[in-house]
Parts: structure tokens; C-alpha cells; sequence
């Protein structure tokens, strides 16, 4: 492949060292909507999308951890602990 085609395809001839080929399988109607995703936020580089939602995803269930962890030592966060929490630090 040339350099100029690897470059417009998103495709490398060279792997970094940090990378692995890892081979997926989804369902007809996940594998278009992940085409469409990749396209938009990736340049259509569907490998640079999934690993980004794999990190996305491993984010959020170190978060879920924690939390649970949390709670066990030191109970249910409670309504009203969202409530104050949601007053002294506004979203916008």
C-alpha cells in the first residue's frame, strides 16, 4: 500500500508498538451505526473509534467501582446528599 493511499484510508503499514490487531464481530444494524460514528468523529477510522468507546467504557465502570465501594463503608448516598452536592457545584 502506498504511503499517500495509506494516509487517505486511514491505514498504516506500520503498527506503533503499542498497538494489537484484535478482530470484532457486531450485528448487521450495530456495524452501520458504528460506520456512521466512526465517519463523524473519527474520519471514518472505525479502529480509533472503538478504542476510544473502549476507554469511554472502562472509564465509566472504574467509576461504578468506586462508587460501590464507596457506599459500602459508608452508606447510600442519599437524595439529599445529590441535592447539596448539586447546589455548591453547578453543571452551567
Amino acid at each position: 500500500m502506498s504511503e499517500q493511499r495509506a494516509r487517505r484510508t486511514g491505514r498504516s503499514k506500520v503498527k506503533g508498538p503499542s498497538s494489537e490487531k484484535l478482530a470484532v464481530s457486531f450485528e448487521k444494524g450495530l456495524v452501520a451505526k458504528v460506520r456512521r460514528a466512526a465517519l463523524k468523529r473519527s474520519a471514518g477510522n472505525i479502529s480509533a473509534w472503538l478504542a476510544e468507546a473502549a476507554r469511554e467504557q472502562l472509564r465509566l465502570e472504574a467509576g461504578r467501582s468506586f462508587l460501590r465501594e464507596y457506599e459500602a463503608e459508608h452508606g447510600v448516598i442519599t437524595k439529599a446528599e445529590l441535592a447539596e452536592v448539586r447546589v455548591r457545584w453547578p453543571r452551567d
